[in-house]
């Protein structure tokens, strides 16, 4: 049982129907119907009359509704209260996918924002990312998932209250020393790069999805794992036979690794990055500025990368 669970429960009261109070939730209906019995299941009553006149509360479900909504109110005095505070103070919490691009422009706009501006930037997984923002207070999140799975995504933002909108659409790119074998050629395929090692992020997979969802293209004989972008440029550059698929990647980062991108023939599979932000929050200067230069590096990396 969460907070988001007692919100379920008073709106539902609220509306007296389980399809209304999805409605305004932003969520689908038999997934608020499933909260609603777990909750009941975690507390042992029935919440909850099936009626003529609608959905009413049981007598133990008025009690449990009236504590409920205490806590609702405290907590969002709560909230508002140190959110004031945390405005005070200046920061600007930033969830993103371990991307070099996206790092690349985050290292633009710091030199840009006003220096009294507190940065808090995390890379992390897509929810990991979610979380971040629906729970522990950042601001934005970047969301990245394969195109094949963008309903799961979508159904989960509405579902949790989030805005969202895409900022990019690309297919990952085999990232190769200059001198790798395969790096000769225009566009790879897996058969060229058969004989070598794959370096793959290690968090990626959503346990509600299948594994495939995690994977770019099938699955690598021979892999290391890893949690690091800067381990798998320094990976790729000193070990012989290795790869990595990335995202595209700025110039000057591959040059300072003496690395290459090309992409593969075998890759059929489309990513997309996502912006999240609260339904209720309202997108700052900096924030704007930010994504401008997010933007920026997209613009340079399309028409570097063909």
């Amino acid at each position: 049982m969460n907070i988001q669970h007692l919100r379920y429960a008073v709106e539902v009261e609220k509306t007296r129907s389980i399809t209304e109070a999805a409605e305004n939730l932003y969520m689908s209906q038999p997934n608020l119907s499933r909260a609603i019995r777990e909750l009941e299941g975690v507390l042992g009553i029935p919440i909850f009359d099936r009626t003529p006149k609608g959905i009413l509360p049981t007598a133990q479900g008025e009690e449990f509704l009236h504590y409920a909504r205490s806590i609702l109110i405290q907590f969002d005095e709560m909230t508002e209260h140190y959110i004031k505070k945390e405005s005070a103070r200046r920061v600007l919490r930033l969830s993103v996918p371990r991307s070099s691009y996206i790092a690349q422009a985050f290292a633009r706009f710091a030199q840009l924002a006003d220096p009294g501006l507190t940065l808090d930037y995390k890379e992390t997984n897509a929810l990991r990312s979610i979380r971040n923002v629906t729970e522990d207070g950042y601001d934005l999140g970047i969301v990245r998932y394969q195109a094949d799975y963008e309903k799961y995504f979508t159904d989960t933002f509405r579902e949790k209250g989030l805005q969202y909108r895409e900022l990019w659409s690309f297919r990952y790119l085999a990232m190769l020393r200059i001198d790798h074998p395969a790096a000769q050629k225009t566009i790879v395929s897996m058969k060229d790069l058969a004989d070598s090692i794959a370096v793959v992020q290690g968090d990626l997979y959503v346990p509600s999805l299948p594994r495939e969802s995690c994977e770019v293209v099938g699955s690598p004989s021979r892999s290391i794992q890893l949690y690091d972008r800067t381990s798998q440029f320094e990976l790729v550059s000193t070990l012989p036979r290795v790869y990595a698929w990335v995202s595209p990647v700025p110039k000057e980062m591959l040059d300072r690794y003496r690395l290459t991108l090309r992409p593969c023939a075998d890759n059929p599979s489309r990513h997309k990055d996502v912006l999240i932000y609260r339904k209720q929050y309202i997108l700052s200067p900096m924030d704007d500025l930010f994504l401008e230069e997010l933007s920026q590096v997209q613009s340079e990396l399309s028409a570097y990368i063909r």
